[in-house]
């Protein structure tokens, strides 16, 4: 009688999961988990806890989502064997909730786990496949979309061996569009947006969220194209089905309707595919092809001994360093390069310090010059007193670009090492320091100086808050910002809060006139009020004060070094 019960109450829940109603299913999953627990099934009561997870998690509750499938976890490694599929499941699930809750060293923890338990089964299936999906979208966040496509590419091999699971295959090749755009691999990208499509619309109901995964992709490539209409029609569809499934409080619901209010701000914006000229390639594609077919083989033929010491790429001051210029940049100064860096007891086994190849030209530097011009040390800084003696827009420059290859790995070393970024308590006094100047210049003298009609100082504090506002966003995502030309289209890139931040810059901007004051007004405590939630969810601070300079404290108090710790936090 009582597994009869339970197992209606899954039947009726998996309708509507198939059906994407996870709002809907959170009330009879609850009665399940009562009538499990009630009855003592811990083998039911494990499972039904797992899709309460999910159904929380993708609802936008991940913290009561991690609450559930922490406690799934529990119970499997007291009553059961963790070595086993459904335990590794489990594992994957809970790493899913804290990656959703900004949490990526817990995640990457466990989906790494549940991996090597899939291998020490043998068990390359649809788990195994779905485990390297959501680690791939770690990864990915983690702006490492190499190591991405790798997994997505080995789930897509699995997927398409298994019969039955085209809609997983689906979500694979949905998230390899994403990847392979991060990648500035057009074409594949467009053909598996367009695979995700086909697999779907046959397979599951056109108001599954799923789905609306798919459209907003879609969409996303349509305005990349230039066709604005299309793409802002896909989105308004997605973001009603993400509404009447995942609700208003998702995730998915809040960045389709970012995205949505950039559209309607940027109307005449073409980003990654470039519909204006169809010819046009960025300076760094141009740079590696010309390492590949004339600096490899005049070097190999002209100075072959020094090939084992070389490190090539294109890395430094430009638009095109950064991946950011346009046909506007070409009207000065650009010229088809690439740089070669060698380690300076070596250098001088060079005579000379550029080599003229045809229409390109190649830079001569030493490893060790060049960090020292672009960051003050010679192996980058090292200590947290070295690294507050560096502009962080030089260590930008030094880190930008793209390395075509390094076969002795000193460059990449010291490279690699700056891009894991400052120590932990120079990010926290970073952060505490930003929350004061956001408060001082956006929640305080901003409104203070129109109160007085004082334009011009107004004009200023709002420039200071948009300057300070995003220097946060870069810090919450471990990425050096750099020189102000280059912030917004940095901005925009970065996974944490950046397409929000920057709609919200766009609508902030939009309003001109003086009797628009109070619109801005509101959107700059529409954007601290958004910090806050942040700095809440990844426990950088109990406080909900919207007064950021409240905040500014609760953070230095996080910090482990104590004399930095004590220092003022109105200095950075």
């Amino acid at each position: 009688m009582y597994l009869e019960k339970l197992e209606n109450l899954q039947k009726k829940y998996h309708s509507l999961l198939r059906d994407g109603r996870e709002m809907e299913m959170l009330p009879i999953i609850e009665e399940a988990i009562g009538l499990a627990f009630e009855n003592k099934d811990n083998k039911k009561l494990i499972e039904v806890l797992n899709d309460y997870g999910g159904a929380l998690r993708n609802t936008g509750n991940y913290e009561k989502s991690i609450k559930s499938l922490n406690l799934a976890k529990t119970i499997f490694e007291k009553y059961f064997d963790t070595n086993s599929e459904a335990y590794a499941n489990t594992i994957m699930n809970l790493a899913n909730a804290y990656r959703m809750n900004s949490n990526k060293k817990e995640a990457i923890r466990l989906f790494e786990e549940a991996n090597s338990i899939y291998e020490v089964l043998n068990l390359y299936n649809y788990s195994y496949a779905s485990n390297a999906n959501n680690l791939a979208l770690l990864y990915l966040e983690d702006n490492n979309a190499e190591k991405a496509y790798d997994l997505l590419k080995s789930a897509e091999e699995i997927l398409k061996s298994i019969p039955h699971h085209n809609i997983q295959l689906a979500t694979t090749y949905n998230n390899l569009f994403d990847v392979s755009l991060k990648l500035n691999k057009v074409s594949e990208a467009k053909e598996y947006i367009f695979k995700a499509k086909d697999f779907l619309e046959s397979k599951i109901s056109p108001n599954n969220p799923l789905y609306a995964s798919v459209l907003n992709n879609l969409a996303k490539y349509y305005f990349n194209i230039g066709d604005i209409e299309k793409s802002k029609s896909l989105y308004i569809i997605s973001k009603k089905i993400i509404e009447n499934t995942y609700g208003k409080e998702s995730e998915a619901y809040k960045n389709i309707e970012s995205n949505l209010n950039f559209i309607e701000k940027k109307t005449d914006t073409i980003l990654t595919f470039d519909a204006t000229d169809k010819n046009f390639k960025k300076g760094l594609e141009i740079s590696e092809d010309f390492y590949l077919n004339e600096v490899k083989p005049f070097v190999l033929k002209n100075y072959p001994d020094l090939v084992r010491y070389s490190a090539f790429g294109l890395i430094g001051e430009g638009s095109e360093c950064y991946g950011f210029d346009d046909e506007i940049s070409r009207d000065h100064d650009f010229v088809k390069r690439c740089s070669w860096f060698l380690p300076k007891d070596i250098i001088s086994h060079v005579p000379i310090n550029e080599i003229n190849l045809g229409d390109g030209v190649v830079k001569i530097i030493s490893i060790e010059g060049f960090y020292k011009y672009y960051t003050l040390f010679e192996k980058g800084p090292l200590t947290l007193k070295e690294f507050r003696k560096v502009p962080q827009d030089l260590l930008s420059v030094a880190t930008n670009g793209k390395v075509f290859e390094d076969n002795y790995g000193k460059f990449s070393y010291i490279r690699q090492r700056l891009l894991a970024y400052y120590p932990k308590d120079l990010v926290l006094k970073k952060l505490a320091y930003l929350c004061n100047k956001i408060a001082q210049s956006g929640q305080y003298n901003y409104p203070r100086c129109l109160k007085r009609n004082n334009l011009m100082g107004a004009q200023i504090a709002l420039s200071e808050f948009l300057q300070y506002y995003c220097e946060f966003i870069h810090l919450i995502n471990k990425k050096y910002m750099p020189f102000y030309k280059w912030q917004y289209s940095s901005l925009k890139s970065l996974p944490l809060l950046g397409e929000y931040t920057c709609s919200k810059f766009d609508n902030l901007l939009s309003y001109n006139d003086v009797n628009e004051s109070s619109k801005k007004i509101k959107i700059i405590e529409e954007l601290c009020e958004k910090l806050v939630k942040h700095l809440n969810k990844v426990n950088l601070s109990n406080s909900h004060a919207d007064f950021l300079k409240y905040q500014s404290f609760e953070i230095a108090q996080r910090i482990n070094n104590i004399e930095l710790r004590n220092e003022d936090t109105w200095i950075k």
